[in-house]
């Protein structure tokens, strides 16, 4: 098993360096981003940056709502209509649903050399975590437009360089070079909240709640879960329809018009039958895609290594 890295950039290509030296109280320590945290609460402010338990409790589910090692870059999020919501939980870093995706902004902690040094590489349960984390965005920020991107959404902080952040992210891909050394939160990449949702209330054994609800009225409750019921009712329309039109021509008053009840019939029946034949061939592509999704899911479940390498070597040009 590959050892992990202890420290995943150098300190001539640490991003934060600056210290402030203005006193504080001796029962605090100074973040490199100057937040003051009691020296107590250190490390229980850290694990709530970094640690990812709840998608760790999960794990042999998340091959359902990801693919391993999928992180598309910033520029990528919004070729794909997709908003970019910036969260500080961690857990739901990378998570998506519909037309929005969730990222972190990469903690200012993870970039100081001497921080990282001191409180993040001896501690075994956190380091993974950290490595993982600062892997995802050596994918997000790829390009120089997704360097732009990540400034103005405020995930690098402002005084980060277009040469300094290629640097720091050079390091960081020659360093974490093994699915091993990171979370295995990690080992998957962009996450699909509903079917979180589904793996948590299995998990929990409860149908009620889930990992995160995104729903804060009973509305957008209603909206998202039920719009197929309108789908519903316009086919049985259209049903009910044909069939009152069918009753009528078979009424066979004495004056009715052959040729109009011929027709009237043929269309009713055509109706019924297109309804019948348009659900059945919805309802056998959704069960053939299904399978075809979740059998190409099962194939890169166990292929993990491949994937974060692939990426990797993507990076630097190399074809495999």
């Amino acid at each position: 098993m590959q050892a992990p890295v202890q420290i995943p950039f150098t300190k001539e290509n640490e991003l934060l360096s600056k210290a402030d030296h203005s006193p504080i109280p001796d029962n605090c320590i100074r973040l490199p981003d100057d937040l003051l945290v009691q020296r107590g609460e250190l490390e229980d402010y850290l694990t709530s940056q970094l640690s990812v338990r709840r998608l760790n409790a999960i794990h042999d589910w998340l091959w359902r709502a990801g693919l391993p090692g999928r992180v598309q870059p910033l520029h990528h999020q919004r070729v794909l209509r997709r908003h970019i919501l910036v969260t500080e939980r961690i857990d739901l870093h990378l998570v998506w649903t519909d037309d929005q995706i969730f990222i972190k902004p990469l903690a200012p902690f993870l970039l100081h050399y001497a921080f990282f040094k001191q409180h993040l590489a001896p501690n075994p349960s956190l380091l993974p975590a950290a490595l993982g984390f600062l892997h995802t965005y050596t994918k997000l920020i790829h390009h120089r437009t997704d360097f732009s991107l990540a400034l103005e959404l405020g995930l690098l902080p402002p005084s980060v360089t277009w040469p300094a952040w290629n640097r720091f992210r050079m390091d960081l891909l020659t360093r974490i070079t093994h699915s091993q050394q990171i979370n295995k939160r990690y080992h998957y990449g962009e996450l699909r909240l509903s079917r979180l949702n589904t793996a948590y209330r299995f998990h929990q054994r409860s149908l009620r709640g889930g990992y995160f609800l995104v729903y804060t009225r009973y509305q957008s409750f209603f909206r998202a879960n039920f719009e197929w019921l309108l789908l519903a009712f316009a086919y049985f329309s259209v049903v009910l329809s044909a069939l009152q039109v069918l009753l009528s021509a078979n009424q066979g008053y004495e004056n009715t018009n052959r040729v109009l009840e011929g027709v009237s019939l043929a269309l009713g029946s055509a109706s019924i039958l297109s309804v019948f034949l348009a659900v059945l061939i919805m309802a056998a592509l959704f069960a053939i895609l299904s399978i075809l999704n979740e059998n190409f899911a099962r194939r890169r479940r166990t292929d993990v290594e491949h994937a974060f390498n692939l990426t990797r070597f993507e990076t630097f040009g190399i074809k495999s």
